[in-house]
């Protein structure tokens, strides 16, 4: 029993072939295409963040609000950090696809929406510290 949110997919099944004697495996035929390019702009976005938050702490013109990262925000630990957060981030969701699209697929867009939403945010703050700095 599938649940709403699971995959409908069409497995294809191929018959033995009887001149080989060989069997192909089963492959789920996906129907969602919009899943590799959503991980990708989340991805791209998140490490954007990453790299935008290092550059504006280590000119001094903003501080990092997330107290558990606020140390490492300055340095290239950081940095790799977001690029190997974001990385896994996407494999495991591309991963998860296979199964939920939908939910993946949401997820991904929420993800890329909320990063792009945190790099307008940070730019607005950026540009009026500059301006009035």
């Amino acid at each position: 029993m599938k649940l709403w949110f699971q995959h409908n997919s069409i497995t294809v099944n191929n018959e033995p072939d009887t001149s080989s004697g060989q069997v192909a495996e089963s492959k789920p035929v996906i129907h969602h295409p919009w899943i590799k390019p959503a991980v990708a702009v989340f991805c791209a976005l998140e490490i954007i963040d990453g790299l935008v938050t290092y550059w504006a702490v280590n000119r001094g013109l903003i501080s990092e609000g997330n107290h558990l990262i606020a140390q490492m925000a300055g340095s290239w630990n950081f940095v790799l950090l977001k690029v190997i957060g974001a990385i896994l981030s996407g494999f495991i969701l591309l991963k998860l696809s296979e199964h939920f699209p939908k939910i993946t697929t949401a997820a991904a867009v929420s993800i890329a929406l909320l990063y792009g939403g945190v790099l307008v945010w940070n730019s607005s703050i950026i540009i009026h510290v500059l301006i009035a700095g």
